[in-house]
């Protein structure tokens, strides 16, 4: 529908008016009113193409590219008929060159996801701090053996926020966690990380990429944005955060809670210990005890 709709308009614009008619009144009315006509054409299809472009992309920028200062000069700008058409144009051949880009970008992604074969699950901040490690979670066992468990980057950059907390617990734990999660990386880079029978991935940002404000929004937005690339395969957000899960759901993503009994409250005591024990870090300022 983008990519016709395109056509249709572009096939509509004249590429270039005869600046002698510009003296005859009946022609130059004969002008405006195809260039109303064709303003008239590009209006409704950037209307269309964007509400189909938001029904697929979680990235809201693909869309409004449609609808930005380029647009509103040729709907509401006050230009002669040659400069219109000149404006329109150069608009339409922008962005047929941006869907084509785009286009091989999917591709690419497409291509660096083909490891996605059964289901992928993202995890939060959250899911780190207070659930059992997450290379000791039988992933495959939960999810399927082809499970991918996918760590955005925010989440990350949160959890090296946290190991700078005023909470004693939480900061020893951050600490734990982001050593943890430094091996995945290490490992990553080097081929791939696999834990509980499955594949470890940190989903990295790419250098051009721009994070949302919040973080809970970025979390859901990179995993729309990995359920575009390895569709049909189902990607399922995994938090207790009930405004997360909703908002995934709302996105069309699965949603849910990782089972209760891998919180750490509620293992066994001599589980908690052996596990506080292997996830926590002391403070850097602490002496190394001695034997």
């Amino acid at each position: 529908m983008t990519d016709q709709g395109l056509n249709d308009v572009q096939n509509s614009v004249p590429h270039f008016f005869a600046s002698g008619g510009e003296k005859d009144a009946s022609r130059r009315t004969e002008k405006i009113q195809l260039l109303r006509h064709v303003v008239n054409q590009y209006d409704q299809w950037t209307l269309q193409a964007t509400k189909k472009l938001l029904e697929v992309f979680a990235d809201r920028s693909i869309a409004t590219r449609l609808r930005g200062e380029r647009y509103a000069s040729v709907v509401f700008g006050d230009h002669t008929a040659n400069r219109l058409a000149q404006l329109l144009n150069f608009e339409l051949n922008e962005l047929r060159t941006y869907f084509m880009d785009l286009g091989n970008e999917l591709y690419r992604m497409k291509a660096a996801h083909t490891h996605h074969q059964g289901r992928t699950v993202v995890l939060d901040t959250n899911d780190l701090l207070h659930h059992s490690r997450y290379d000791k979670i039988p992933w495959a066992k939960l999810y399927g053996k082809n499970t991918v468990v996918v760590i955005p980057h925010v989440v990350v950059d949160e959890i090296d926020k946290k190991s700078y907390a005023t909470s004693d617990t939480i900061r020893r734990r951050a600490r734990g966690v982001f050593a943890l999660l430094e091996q995945t990386l290490t490992e990553q880079r080097q081929g791939q990380a696999t834990a509980g029978g499955v594949r470890i991935e940190v989903l990295l940002d790419e250098p051009q990429h721009v994070r949302l404000p919040n973080n809970d929004d970025e979390i859901v937005a990179r995993a729309c944005e990995l359920q575009q690339s390895i569709a049909p395969v189902q990607v399922t957000v995994l938090t207790g955060d009930n405004g997360m899960r909703a908002r995934a759901l709302a996105w069309g993503l699965d949603a849910e809670k990782l089972p209760e009994k891998y919180k750490i409250e509620q293992i066994t005591a001599g589980q908690k210990d052996e596990y506080l024990r292997t996830i926590t870090a002391p403070d850097e300022s602490e002496p190394a005890s001695t034997p």
